[in-house]
């Protein structure tokens, strides 16, 4: 036996043990129904339970040491291309921001809350991944994939056949023939979000790898079949740009054809299951007068208000102290309420972009931020053209990003963002790992599973 052994061995149970509480939690967000979450009163604002073990989950991955001795901290490149330090400073300064932003005290206390939980979100993405040797990274990002098709596809069978797991729309019904699939880890607007990148992973296993095809098959099938539930015209315009970025830029011309082909037959194989029940009404046509009144009267904000005020931001929250009236459920009762008035028109209640929050609340801080994220973004996707090993995976999270255009992401639905900063951050440290200037650095292999 070799004498590394009973270390391998110790390593492997320390990693599963310390794995634990993240799978434990991933059960908790997915399968606990958001109406059964127990809520606490803070400041006179009701916060869920549920985002409560968000923050604590965060804290207590972030003092945890690290793994082992080889874990990618030790990499000469900065691998998370400082985002850490930035994204950190950007929340610092919002919360200074909302000095200024004129907001009511309740509203005030609530909306630092948020920024809490924004931190909470992106740093317990980045410490399951820097925490971990780079032998590990893969095989736990395949587990989440796999762990979010399981998800999936029980969404997926509660929507497809009525089981009675979640509350019903009869508004939903009547436009999309079916309830369209959400559950309590995503709704319909927010699931494309982390669906994508794992279906990009899952894509990524099923090519590359020879072993459980049939598996990864099946994993990648219930992916897309999920996708397709949301009834999300956002989730289908990504997934097109998905499928076209998987084309032109990967450098195996022949890999691309195979997984663009394979997308294809999946995807078709999935939308025809499910709009065997679906209808495809509300897919037909992209108009949506609030959000577009809303980016209207964002960039009237904009053009119309001093330099000053757009250099440094009118401070967050100031036009949309969103969380009171989401945890109140204002959506739910008065479709009128969720609209908040200023001097150049009507606002929907949150930005429903965040490009918008940052530009307009925050902005030139928040822009040089959202500008930077997207040069990590893109230098990503730029290393597929070098030949990167893992070209599907950058697309997909390249791909998902766009949503951030679109729809209100980063700041807002903390575990969403939870897990799609952890396959961003995979992704940047695979793809550090392939440095040949990381080589010397990294000690000799000691693969670790959990």
């Amino acid at each position: 036996m070799s004498l590394r052994s009973p270390f391998t061995k110790i390593n492997r149970r320390l990693s599963f043990i310390l794995g634990l509480p993240f799978w434990l939690t991933f059960g908790f967000w997915s399968l606990l129904p958001t109406t059964r979450t127990p809520l606490v009163e803070i400041e006179s604002s009701s916060v869920s339970s549920r985002d409560l073990v968000n923050i604590g989950l965060a804290c207590f991955y972030l003092l945890l040491p690290s793994i082992n001795n080889s874990a990618i901290k030790y990499w000469r490149k900065p691998w998370h291309c400082h985002l850490p330090i930035l994204t950190v400073g950007l929340l610092v300064y919002a919360a200074f921001s909302v000095e200024w932003s004129g907001m009511k005290t309740r509203d005030s206390m609530a909306m630092l809350y948020t920024l809490v939980l924004t931190a909470a979100a992106f740093l317990l993405g980045y410490t399951l991944i820097e925490k971990r040797c780079i032998e590990s990274i893969r095989p736990f990002l395949w587990r989440v994939t796999v762990c979010l098709a399981a998800i999936g596809l029980l969404y997926s069978a509660e929507s497809f056949f009525s089981l009675g797991l979640g509350t019903a729309s009869a508004y939903e019904s009547d436009t999309f023939g079916v309830q369209r699939v959400r559950g309590p880890l995503f709704v319909s607007t927010t699931g494309f979000f982390i669906l994508i990148p794992a279906l990009a992973f899952a894509v990524e296993e099923l090519i590359q790898s020879r072993t459980q095809r049939l598996f990864k098959l099946f994993v990648t099938f219930v992916l897309l079949l999920t996708i397709i539930g949301l009834g999300s015209r956002s989730a289908l315009l990504i997934l097109g740009a998905f499928f076209v970025l998987v084309v032109l830029s990967m450098k195996n011309k022949k890999q691309a054809i195979i997984a663009f082909i394979l997308i294809l037959i999946l995807t078709s194989s999935a939308g025809l299951l499910f709009f065997s029940r679906a209808k495809t009404d509300r897919l037909q046509s992209l108009e949506d007068t609030s959000r577009s009144d809303t980016y209207s009267v964002s960039f009237k904000i904009i053009y119309n208000r001093d330099d000053d005020i757009n250099f440094f931001g009118s401070g967050y929250g100031s036009y949309w102290p969103w969380y009171i009236t989401d945890m109140e459920g204002a959506r739910e009762t008065n479709q009128y309420f969720n609209l908040v008035s200023n001097p150049y028109g009507n606002l929907l209640y949150h930005p429903h972009s965040t490009f918008l929050l940052l530009v307009v609340e925050l902005g030139f801080p928040g822009l040089f931020y959202f500008v930077f994220l997207w040069g990590v973004l893109t230098s990503l996707l730029f290393s597929n053209f070098l030949g990167t090993a893992y070209p599907i995976l950058n697309s997909g999270v390249f791909a998902s990003a766009f949503a951030m255009f679109f729809d209100f992401f980063i700041f807002r639905s903390a575990q969403v963002n939870s897990l799609w900063w952890l396959f961003l951050f995979g992704a940047l440290a695979l793809n550090s790992s392939e440095n040949p200037s990381n080589q010397h650095k990294k000690e000799p292999t000691k693969i670790v599973e959990e």
